[in-house]
């Protein structure tokens, strides 16, 4: 294990005393002076107790100026690239666009500045855009690179500012539909987050499979691509009784392999293949695809369905997606529109938001069938 101090340098001055000196006098004393840690470095010995424990199954070196072309990302889960492929790295803004073409949250801006914004398309035409002002600009300045979870409401970007602990940090927020409005983002912390630069984290909950893209210990003009097994909810060391020195490669991401003790990464490295290849276009059906049955078994094809009540559950549970997908688009417009005055469509939102709650609730029931039909 590779050991790592935090060095502090004392200077000291020091004046000569030549000829020019007509006389001698008392030299005071004076303190050393000590330096005061910066905030990044105070942030992160703050959320160091509270590391994740988080499974990192594999990561790739790519150029920075294109990292988003190599996050493996399914097209179930949308779609991650910039506004403007001819900018410079320092003034790209990344967007997010949701399965169906008709959602988009995006950074605009420059290397000075940049905010997030949304847009929701009606029909064939995108309509207005509007800024996401809940985020406080002070707080979280150059926002970029967004991604929107599959739940609609959980958004993950990145920004620099006082809550970050590098030059560039990722947070998570969350949407309050009963108040139309964002609530105040979080950092995520370690090992997410590092007194470096970390771009973007995106979440693919169809394949179980995550990213972070970062560029800690990383050659100018280069970032480390993390692929990470996602888990519902958060988990620490706390019963682990680890001292900050032995937290510490958790924290900094020193080793993955460190980490596979945390999960299945063999089946996990399946899931990625099987996502990899689907996106390559070698899925035999034309269609993308990934059910886990369970840790050992993933389809990739309908026709790999051990039985014909499998396939016929699955062209359901497609059907369940498509209709939540549109309903998600159809409620976020209704929020748009409720949150720019127009109070008529508070049955609408209600009822949309219940119409989406059941069918959350059918594509688990249905996905609970397919693998009981599967593992008779």
């Amino acid at each position: 294990m590779r050991k790592y101090f935090f060095l502090i340098l004392f200077i000291t001055l020091s004046f000569p005393i030549g000829s020019i000196a007509q006389r001698k006098k008392p030299i005071a004393k004076v303190k050393e002076p000590q330096e005061v840690p910066s905030q990044g470095l105070k942030l992160f010995k703050t959320m160091l107790p509270a590391t994740a424990k988080v499974m990192f199954i594999d990561s790739v070196v790519v150029p920075k100026s294109d990292f988003l072309h190599h996050v493996p990302l399914s097209k179930e889960s949308g779609v991650i690239r910039t506004s403007d492929t001819h900018a410079d790295f320092l003034n790209q803004m990344g967007v997010y666009e949701n399965e169906l073409g008709v959602r988009r949250i995006f950074a605009k801006g420059d290397s000075v500045q940049s905010e997030l914004y949304t847009q929701t398309k009606l029909g064939d035409n995108w309509g207005e855009e509007a800024q996401i002002t809940d985020f406080n600009n002070q707080l979280y300045y150059n926002q970029n690179y967004p991604f929107l979870a599959s739940d609609g409401v959980t958004l993950y970007f990145s920004a620099e500012g006082s809550e970050s602990m590098g030059g560039r940090d990722i947070f998570m927020s969350s949407f309050d539909s009963d108040k139309a409005s964002w609530y105040k983002p979080q950092n995520l912390g370690l090992p997410f987050n590092s007194t470096a630069n970390d771009y973007l984290l995106a979440i693919d909950d169809l394949d179980s499979l995550g990213w972070l893209v970062t560029d800690r210990r990383q050659p100018k003009g280069k970032v480390c691509i993390y692929t990470f097994v996602p888990t519902e909810t958060r988990q620490n060391f706390n019963n682990d009784n680890l001292d900050d020195k032995e937290l510490m490669p958790y924290a900094r991401l020193l080793s993955i392999k460190s980490t596979w003790q945390f999960g299945d990464r063999e089946a996990a490295m399946k899931r990625l293949e099987a996502l990899r290849k689907r996106n390559q276009g070698k899925e035999s059906n034309g269609r993308a695809m990934a059910f886990i049955v369970n840790d050992n078994t993933v389809i990739t094809s309908p026709s790999q369905f051990k039985s014909n009540k499998s396939r016929e559950l699955y062209k359901q549970l497609v059907e369940l997606h498509q209709m939540e997908a549109s309903t998600k688009a159809i409620l976020a417009a209704k929020r748009k529109a409720y949150h720019n005055g127009d109070k008529s469509t508070a049955n609408d939102i209600l009822k949309a938001e219940k119409q989406l709650e059941q069918y959350r609730q059918d594509i688990s029931d249905t996905e609970k069938n397919i693998r009981l039909a599967e593992l008779q």
